[in-house]
């Protein structure tokens, strides 16, 4: 009997030893959300830095957590024993954060495998100047000219946003409408004076042009037969016409694009587990205490 007493109570002290480590562990999640990424600099003279902030009103244990870009290179590990207090500021400075100095790229902060925070970003702020939040812990991200490393960001100006300047839009000129064509009228030949003689004169031919070439013959077969006698002269008819081209001007339209902002989506870990093994826990914990009594009452019985 004493012996099933003693692993009863063994049993009953391990379960508890679980829900109580349960307990704890999900506590401990819950303030490690508290810690955020307040402010980074990734295009310094010297080391990258990354400042954290605890938002929370408990101290985190943040010993072997993790700061990493996008992926694929060596992670920065937070060294064992580092504790975050309530309200306060923590930078980590390195020259093997890995983060992209201009171009885009991820500030990320891991709890184990889990993301706590993150921010992207699409080009870098220039040199000397850091994305921060624009309220400890809470604000919206923006660049700053002057750096708050370790200190609130509640007071910083941040940097004035670029406005882009309208582009004028040329308007299309008039297209010019032809103009017609007037077309000469003929200019008749003087008419010459003929030679009288006394011998008859092969028929001649009349001949009229116009463009482009073509030639009528009067003369020879069933056409008119003229002699000097009949025809006294030679008549020449031209016409000369001319065109004029016109030509249309067109002009382009063009615009400027406008430029996206970025919006971070925060993580929230939750763990129902924990929960779990609380409920569990609380149920064997009662069961084992009633069978312990009726043991102790059993056994007392038996002596």
């Amino acid at each position: 009997m004493k012996k099933n007493l003693f692993k009863r109570l063994l049993f009953f002290f391990f379960f508890a030893v679980i829900a109580l480590s349960a307990l704890f562990l999900s506590k401990s999640l819950a303030f490690a959300s508290d810690v955020v990424i307040n402010e980074f600099l990734v295009d310094p003279d010297s080391d990258q830095w990354v400042e954290l902030y605890n938002k929370g009103d408990n101290p985190v244990d943040i010993s072997g957590w993790f700061i990493d870009d996008s992926g694929g290179t060596e992670k920065f590990t937070i060294a064992s024993g580092t504790v975050i207090l309530s309200r306060e500021f923590k930078v980590f400075e390195s020259g093997y954060l890995n983060l992209n100095r201009s171009s885009a790229d991820i500030v990320r902060l891991l709890n184990g495998v889990n993301v706590e925070d993150s921010y992207s970003y699409t080009t870098g702020p220039g040199v000397n100047k850091s994305y921060g939040r624009d309220k400890d812990g809470i604000g919206i991200w923006v660049g700053f000219d002057s750096l708050t490393k370790g200190f609130s960001n509640n007071d910083s100006v941040p940097m004035p946003t670029p406005t882009n300047t309208p582009t004028p839009t040329p308007s299309p000129s008039p297209t010019p409408s032809p103009k017609p064509t007037s077309t000469p009228k003929p200019s008749a030949t003087p008419r010459s004076t003929p030679t009288p003689t006394t011998k008859p004169v092969a028929s001649s031919a009349l001949k009229i042009s116009s463009s482009p070439s073509r030639t009528i013959s009067a003369g020879g077969s069933s056409n008119t037969n003229l002699t000097e006698e009949t025809s006294p002269g030679k008549y020449v008819l031209a016409a000369n016409t001319s065109s004029e081209s016109s030509s249309l001007i067109t002009s382009s339209k063009s615009g400027t694009p406008t430029p996206k902002k970025d919006v971070k989506v925060l993580s929230v870990n939750e763990n129902p587990l924990s929960k779990i093994l609380i409920g569990i826990g609380s149920v064997f914990i009662l069961a084992c205490g009633i069978l312990a009594v009726r043991s102790y009452k059993k056994s007392k019985i038996d002596y």
